[in-house]
């Protein structure tokens, strides 16, 4: 039996769970695989271990692995791959797979500047992206600027990047901007990091308007089953 396993860091707040659960619902829809759950990295009762069990006891012989996260850091490229690598250990009859995230999709890019678009900065205004970042892996900052050179196209704007982990750091770069500023935080929802990088900016210049994140719009949705349809085909 086929099954698929949605991996998320997890968040303290139950409401933010509540969104990430409805937003993985409408991909569950969209799939024909029988067996489909949600684990956490971060939520002792619903580990990738226990979920993992789970499935293959209700019979999965395939389980593909996707990370619901933006870009391949520390989770997606070391914490998941041992959790799945735990599991292949103990059953190693089952089929593993791990799909890639879906930060640089086209979706989700344009989903990024309708949100930068709704906030409707004048015509001489930077933007901002800051996006969580590594100072461990180089990959989503590589990937970042791609997106940053997206962004830019299709918005006309001057659009920097800067990172709460890792270069190029989020403070030092608002500290050499000028004039008139909005920034907007590339994360799937509003949370304590999204809180953190506002009290940062707001040391920095208190006057620059924050746009909305990307909020786990539900056109993203088509950038995840993308990422599932390539690591399953």
């Amino acid at each position: 039996m086929k099954a698929i396993m949605y991996v998320a860091h997890g968040s303290r707040l139950p409401e933010k769970n509540r969104e990430f659960r409805a937003f993985v619902a409408k991909i569950i829809q969209k799939r024909p695989e029988p067996c489909q759950k949600i684990a956490f990295l971060e939520k002792e009762d619903e580990t990738m271990q226990l979920v993992g069990e789970a499935m293959i006891q209700e019979g999965a012989t395939e389980i593909t692995v996707v990370p619901m996260l933006l870009f391949p850091a520390m989770h997606a490229t070391k914490d998941i791959p041992e959790h799945v690598a735990n599991l292949q250990s103990a059953h190693p009859n089952v089929i593993f797979r791990i799909a890639d995230t879906f930060g640089a999709e086209p979706e989700t890019i344009t989903t990024a500047t309708a949100r930068i678009r709704d906030a409707k900065p004048e015509s001489d205004a930077t933007i901002l992206v800051i996006a969580h970042g590594s100072a461990s892996y180089d990959e989503p900052r590589i990937q970042m600027q791609g997106v940053i050179a997206k962004l830019n196209a299709q918005l006309g704007h001057k659009v920097a990047l800067g990172m709460l982990h890792g270069e190029p750091n989020y403070k030092q770069v608002a500290a050499k901007l000028t004039g008139n500023v909005y920034w907007m935080p590339y994360f799937l929802f509003t949370g304590q990091l999204v809180d953190k990088i506002r009290t940062g900016i707001n040391e920095i210049s208190p006057n620059w308007r924050e746009t909305s994140c990307l909020e786990l719009d539900s056109n993203l949705a088509a950038g995840v089953l993308r990422k599932i349809e390539e690591a399953t085909s």
